[in-house]
């Protein structure tokens, strides 16, 4: 019985790795689910469906930083165990977020219903379309509440019970949205995200929800959105960054729907291969935070800083080189459909392995509080690949392997932005910046690349390219992390 204590008590206190297991395994079930459903659906209709998800998308920041008050506010009344406030918090955000989302459903299923009343039964891409369209009100007020209610638990400090139920909600959601897709195909796409944020609130329910009272108090709400609008608006800047290749396709392809469908294949590449550097910056992140909160030392956080983005760079080097010889040939095996973006994919990879290398240098911005520049450079990120993305599509060709190029390009040179301002602002070497962020990924990078292009047999390119990543690894490992 002590043993089985014991256990218990490891267990509970391991809550943040359980938290991020959980988040692991939820990511790559979504993952699974992502790839089954480009085997079954063409690329056309899930241009559709990922159009309605951009909609969606911004439809979350109707919210006005409601929310974003909410989860920055919340927890520090629990701290200051101010029960009367924690609850009066969260009372005015379920009834502002009721108000705005009731207001939303109404005006946007109004103009869906007079945009395509006509449409609907007599042509494919308007009924899809409509019902797209018509499920995003409802699809963001459950999203909302079930995002709430999740981080009401977290806040609670019940990350194990959050972590439980984020798994056994998106086992269920995944069989739902699994089924789905394989009886209504396109109709399908949308059931995984309703599922999982319906199963989300129904088990979160009694920790974030029971013993909730609407509560009009409008000098509150205002207050609320003044606190919460800073956060909401760095936000949607990076929204609008994550969506800017998206967009460029809506507005200058003839066949948007068709390019987007592709599109969702090098989409799928990037997101899943940046979670790799993001989640070792991440941990960097907060280990630089505590460095630099103890001395205040802008030098030695750059020099630490550094050290970690060569980690990175090597790690994050080595993954993209793996992926982008592997991808070609899982999307021909799984996603058959999906193969015209197999080239985009691959640009879209090597954009990754570059930007990835410097994500811990735009994290100085924030750990320093140069919040200014901080969104600076986000805008300029999203200046960069309008502008890139645009001019290739516009005069090179409308492909969306201009597109991949465009955004690749942008994101290297948002990369250097961060190094040239980082070099200036502290009156630190660029070139120590440049040969521990860009030297690495590159040494691994251009001749995988190389060997993919100039030799034939893909087992000899690849044994080449594995060894040039065991040569790079060695030779920076000597340089920089010797004693």
């Amino acid at each position: 019985m002590k043993m089985l204590t014991k256990l218990f008590n490891k267990i509970k206190s391991a809550d943040f790795i359980l938290v991020t297991l959980s988040t692991v395994v939820c990511s790559a079930l979504s993952f699974v689910l992502n790839v089954y459903s480009k085997h079954e659906v063409d690329s056309k209709p899930m241009g559709i469906y990922s159009a309605c998800l951009i909609v969606l998308a911004y439809m979350n920041y109707a919210q006005l930083g409601v929310l974003n008050a909410y989860n920055r506010d919340y927890p520090q009344a629990l701290g200051r165990k101010d029960f009367d406030e924690a609850n009066k918090q969260r009372n005015i955000t379920v009834t502002f977020m009721l108000m705005i989302y009731a207001l939303i459903l109404v005006v946007f299923e109004a103009w869906v219903f007079f945009k395509y009343s006509g449409q609907i039964g007599v042509s494919q891409k308007g009924t899809f379309y409509a019902f797209g369209y018509g499920l995003c009100p409802i699809m963001i007020l459950l999203k909302s509440f079930d995002d709430m209610a999740n981080s009401t638990v977290r806040m609670q400090g019940k990350y194990n019970k959050s972590a439980l139920i984020g798994f056994i909600r998106t086992v269920l959601a995944f069989g739902i949205g699994a089924v789905f897709i394989k009886l209504f195909g396109y109709y399908g796409l949308y059931a995984m995200m309703i599922s999982s944020a319906f199963l989300g609130i129904v088990f979160f329910y009694k920790d974030a929800f029971k013993g909730v009272k609407l509560d009009f108090d409008f000098k509150y709400m205002k207050l609320m959105i003044l606190g919460g609008l800073p956060l909401l608006i760095n936000s949607l800047i990076w929204t609008i960054v994550q969506n800017v290749d998206k967009h460029v396709i809506q507005l200058f392809f003839k066949d948007p729907e068709d390019a987007l469908g592709i599109y969702t294949v090098p989409t799928m590449g990037f997101t899943t291969m940046v979670l790799v550097p993001q989640t070792i910056s991440q941990v960097f992140y907060i280990k630089i935070s505590h460095l630099y909160g103890a001395n205040k030392d802008e030098q030695e956080l750059l020099d630490k800083a550094g050290h970690f983005t060569c980690l990175t760079s090597l790690i994050s080097g080595a993954a993209c080189a793996f992926v982008f010889y592997i991808m070609p040939i899982f999307v021909g095996v799984f996603m058959p459909k999906y193969t015209n973006g197999n080239v985009a994919t691959q640009i879209l990879i090597i954009g990754v392995a570059i930007y990835s290398t410097t994500m811990l240098f735009g994290n100085i911005f924030s750990v320093v509080k140069l919040n200014k520049s901080l969104i600076a450079n986000s805008v300029a990120l999203c200046i960069f690949n309008m502008i890139f993305s645009s001019a290739l599509v516009l005069f090179i060709e409308r492909s969306v392997n201009m597109v991949a190029i465009g955004t690749g390009l942008s994101y290297a040179l948002y990369s250097l932005l961060l190094m040239i301002k980082l070099s200036r602002k502290f009156d630190y070497s660029f070139i120590k910046l440049f040969s521990r962020s860009w030297l690495p990924v590159l040494g691994i990078i251009i001749p995988s690349v190389l060997f993919y292009i100039f030799i034939e047999n893909i087992y000899v390119a690849a044994g080449l390219a594995l060894f040039t990543i065991l040569l790079v690894c060695g030779i920076i490992s000597r340089l920089f992390f010797k004693k």
